[in-house]
């Protein structure tokens, strides 16, 4: 009688045990850290590795200027000073239409995402409904930082640019 007892007790917590490794085996590491391989512009990185494969990053909520904008350069100068030889943490596991990952960037818990958009490197995504995104981008904009610095005539939304420029 003892003995089924035991038997009766064991079973449910290997069954319990057993159900914990197979769900933990397909979770991706929650402090997974990457490191960057190249900056496509402003807004798009390549990184190392998931499955020992290159991936790129689209950052959430921000849209730089396009290769052919004013601050392009300067755009992507900023985004690969701020990543270059930084453990690279990733919030955000959503892709868009491209196969990019949507992503905040955080090195040491801060946000890559809200510096690019504080700094002045590039606007809020007109989608966005970060609110403290927006507030980021009205100081970058009334202290005249980055873009904010250009001519009005220069500065124009990626987004309308891209329709004004459509590729063939």
């Amino acid at each position: 009688m003892r003995r089924t007892r035991i038997k009766t007790l064991i079973r449910p917590w290997l069954l319990f045990s057993a159900l914990c490794l197979v769900f933990s085996c397909g979770q991706a590491d929650p402090v997974a850290t990457y490191k960057l391989v190249y900056v496509q512009d402003g807004d798009s990185v390549v990184l190392c590795c998931e499955r020992s494969k290159k991936f790129t990053v689209r950052l959430l909520d921000i849209d730089a200027p396009e290769r052919y904008q004013p601050y392009a350069k300067q755009s992507k100068a900023f985004l690969k000073n701020l990543l270059d030889g930084q453990k690279l943490k990733l919030l955000g596991d959503k892709h868009d239409r491209y196969g990019r990952r949507l992503a905040v960037i955080e090195v040491d818990g801060v946000s890559i995402n809200e510096k690019m958009v504080s700094s002045g490197a590039a606007w809020v995504w007109k989608y966005s409904k970060n609110p403290r995104m927006r507030s980021l981008q009205q100081e970058a904009k009334e202290r005249k930082l980055g873009l904010w610095a250009l001519p009005e005539e220069q500065r124009q939304d990626p987004s309308d640019w891209r329709k004004a420029h459509p590729r063939k």
